[in-house]
């Protein structure tokens, strides 16, 4: 177990209270603390779309560690951020999904890391409604009053009226009635507000891709001891357990460090030696 970043401060550009997930396993694994800075992060997109996200996801991870640490100058060596997407699943694309990113800058070392997780663990939902009672419904699907929600007038054209962070069903009611009045269709736009501070499930996610970047990064590389050692990528082809043909399965995962060139092919972590049938595209053509 590496001891790299032992005692170290480690910022997080943030409006979003995101320390909250991610300080006790930056902790916990490596013994270093997680400090907030502010910076806001919506000048950069907003969920709720007022401002429109430049670039993606991955992108805009990196540009919030590379703004604080341009505005906090040489003396801070370590820099992690978090940016999330909300959407369709990549493989299911019925089922709604959250997908994050956690980017982190080892200045010290000179080297960048960042780990990304995919699940369907989300309330992630919107509609336009016209009464009430709809907007009841839609708030207990979406968990609320634990989970926030946004409300505005069906177009968005209608007013610039917007209510953020709803978490009463008074705030909810009373937002409902405003955004009716200026409505040129009769119709509220209600949708699950995914800031973190405001949507505990995103909150969890965050801090399970937490938990897995900072044991990563207290994983050192075997060859020149750096820290950040972990699974680069993967190769497919895992043989199918009727007909030996290979599959679109994960067979290998590599390995490798992020500060030199060495990496390790293994096999898969789960220990899995043939893909089930059901999975073989010559079985099941």
């Amino acid at each position: 177990m590496s001891q790299a970043y032992q005692g170290a401060c480690i910022i997080i550009p943030t409006k979003h209270a995101k320390s909250i997930a991610i300080a006790p396993p930056f902790w916990n694994h490596l013994g270093a603390s997680v400090l907030e800075y502010y910076v806001d992060t919506d000048t950069l997109g907003t969920f709720s779309g007022e401002v429109e996200r430049k670039g993606n996801a991955l992108e805009c991870a990196r540009c919030k560690c590379e703004w604080a640490l341009d505005l906090l100058g040489d003396k801070v060596e370590y820099c992690i951020a978090s940016e999330g997407s909300f959407g369709p699943h990549p493989h299911f694309p019925f089922l709604p999904c959250d997908q994050e990113i956690l980017y982190f800058i080892d200045r010290k070392r000179g080297f960048h890391l960042h780990v990304a997780h995919v699940t369907e663990k989300t309330n992630y939902q919107m509609s336009g409604l016209e009464s009430w009672e709809q907007l009841q419904q839609f708030a207990e699907s979406a968990q609320f009053p634990s989970h926030a929600l946004i409300v505005r007038p069906n177009s968005r054209e209608d007013s610039g009226v917007l209510f953020k962070g709803i978490n009463t069903t008074t705030a909810l009611e009373e937002a409902f009635k405003e955004s009716r009045k200026v409505s040129t269709d009769g119709k509220v736009w209600v949708e699950t507000d995914m800031r973190a501070q405001f949507n505990p499930s995103r909150m969890a996610v965050i801090g399970e891709l937490a938990n897995k970047l900072a044991q990563r990064l207290a994983a050192p590389c075997p060859k020149c001891i750096a820290p950040g050692w972990g699974c680069m990528k993967v190769e497919k082809g895992l043989h199918c357990e009727y007909c030996d043909q290979a599959t679109e399965m994960i067979a290998h995962e590599i390995y490798g460090c992020v500060s030199c060139d060495h990496t390790e092919t293994t096999p898969r972590a789960d220990g899995l030696k043939a893909a089930p049938q059901m999975h073989c595209g010559c079985c099941n053509p």
